[in-house]
């Protein structure tokens, strides 16, 4: 992947939410469709970087565990999601625990919210 293809916009978005859904909620309030599209077209780019080889190897089977961990780290920042993607054998096995951390789907909800239609971006 190259670092281009994730803007610095999102990974500082990222940071400031903190884990929190309910932070990354108000920080996303106010944006545009577009600016929503983009976010969640930005989380799933960096996020299916890790649902692949080696990656996976070290995951627990099933499809959605390996979205929730992938998910997990890109929640985790940026610098957490370069340590992993230069260290696969870091990667946890399952975030069963951690699953209330996962910011994934929070933009397409504010779409929901704020415009009636989702992001349509999965």
């Amino acid at each position: 992947m190259k670092d281009a293809e994730i803007s610095e916009w999102f990974w500082s978005l990222i940071k400031n939410a903190n884990l929190n859904r309910d932070t990354l909620r108000g920080l996303l309030a106010n944006f545009s469709k577009d600016d929503l599209i983009k976010f969640q077209e930005e989380f799933i780019d960096a996020s299916v970087e890790l649902q692949e080889a080696p990656f996976t190897d070290y995951m627990e089977e099933s499809e959605d565990g390996v979205e929730d961990i992938a998910n997990w780290i890109v929640s985790n920042g940026k610098a957490f999601y370069f340590h992993i993607l230069n260290n696969p054998g870091e990667i946890p096995n399952n975030v069963n625990d951690f699953t209330d951390q996962i910011l994934y789907g929070i933009a397409d909800e504010v779409c929901v919210e704020k415009y009636g239609e989702s992001t349509g971006i999965y």
